[in-house]
């Protein structure tokens, strides 16, 4: 979760970059970097195109940095507009079909657990695969993100009652997907 501190800093590294300051912006790409593959993988669902995505939707959000608000915070702007890039490439284009080259083809790693975190993340994904996209997106954005329902809802145009709806029934069925319980230990939101 974002600490107060923390939305303060972001909100001077944005007036920074407003300004010019290359290094702010270089800072926020470092905060969010990480957070953003996660969210247009859970929509584009490969990561070449997720990749992508997040590139373009940074380069775009640098172009279009002056249209940020003055005390807005910068992360739900910056996922509006990562969401908006991912539409945009999957509608632009049939996805490519890539050929995973395999994390521990690297060196230097563990090859057994490797496999293990690669079969772990494969089901994961393809469970989230299976969610429509607005519960993957609530979802990814709610428990990796930890973004508020209503910082959801502002991201994806909902309300916040749909946002919660939209996690509730993502978790419910990545639990069924992924057979990790019955559903009866729903936490708390």
């Amino acid at each position: 979760m974002r600490s107060a501190e923390s939305l303060a800093e972001e909100q001077v590294l944005v007036l920074a970059v407003q300004e010019g300051d290359d290094d702010a912006f270089g800072t926020l790409v470092d905060r969010y970097l990480e957070s953003a593959y996660v969210t247009a993988l859970s929509v584009l669902r490969n990561e070449h195109d997720a990749e992508d995505a997040v590139q373009s939707a940074f380069i775009r959000a640098l172009e279009r940095i002056d249209q940020l608000k003055p005390g807005s915070p910068f992360g739900p702007w910056f996922y509006r507009v990562l969401r908006s890039t991912c539409l945009n490439l999957r509608r632009r284009e049939s996805l490519r079909s890539h050929e995973e080259i395999p994390v521990s083809a690297a060196g230097g790693r563990d090859p057994e657990r490797d496999l293990q975190d690669q079969l772990t993340r494969e089901k994961v994904m393809v469970a989230l695969g299976e969610l429509p996209e607005m519960q993957r997106l609530a979802i990814t954005l709610y428990d990796l993100e930890g973004y508020s329902h209503q910082e959801i809802g502002g991201i994806l145009g909902i309300a916040v009652g749909t946002s919660r709806a939209h996690v509730h029934h993502a978790r419910r069925a990545l639990r069924r997907l992924i057979g990790a319980g019955d559903g009866d230990n729903e936490p708390t939101e």
